[in-house]
């Protein structure tokens, strides 16, 4: 019988990561474009991937350059709805601090893509500001809680609405 005890390699960064913290403030404060390996696990919690752009490797002197690293944002958007001032929001950034791409997920979240890891506090801090949130859009966890966001007022959308609230508060 296997040792249910010994975790994963995965599973051993989060237990040592101090709430899945790790040392992602440290990473963000030094002039990388990238962050250590251990934290970009971390990082998914938070609701980011870190990416290495392909298409921009061979963009350098000579026609090769090293990897070029980015990150991919991603809001939770439960049952689907956002406001006006929250769209807004999401397109900003992604013409400010991203490559002018959002993508609506089939898990009804957004993607903000290619934000350089310097902007990445200012982007998430932006995010918060309109009462959206990046925490666990990634990583093994429940992503979101999806619903059809039709604003029908009949009862049954209406209680379809409430229950996807009850959902997203409890988990």
């Amino acid at each position: 019988m296997a040792d249910e005890s010994k975790l994963s390699a995965t599973e051993g960064i989060k237990s040592e990561s101090r709430f899945l913290r790790g040392t992602i403030a440290e990473d963000l404060g030094n002039d990388s474009d990238e962050f250590e390996k251990s934290n970009t696990q971390l990082l998914k919690f938070h609701g980011t991937y870190q990416q290495d752009d392909r298409d921009s490797r061979n963009k350098g002197e000579g026609g090769r350059s090293g990897k070029q690293f980015s990150m991919m944002v991603r809001s939770r958007v439960p049952g689907g709805r956002l406001t006006a001032a929250q769209m807004i929001a999401q397109l900003d950034l992604c013409d400010e601090l991203g490559n002018a791409t959002l993508k609506c997920t089939t898990r009804q979240a957004l993607q903000l893509h290619c934000i350089r890891k310097e902007n990445l506090r200012q982007v998430i801090h932006r995010i918060n500001e309109v009462q959206m949130s990046t925490l666990a859009a990634c990583g093994d966890v429940n992503r979101n809680v999806m619903c059809c966001p039709a604003p029908l007022q009949d009862a049954v959308h209406i209680e379809m609405r409430r229950l996807t609230e009850a959902v997203k508060d409890h988990l």
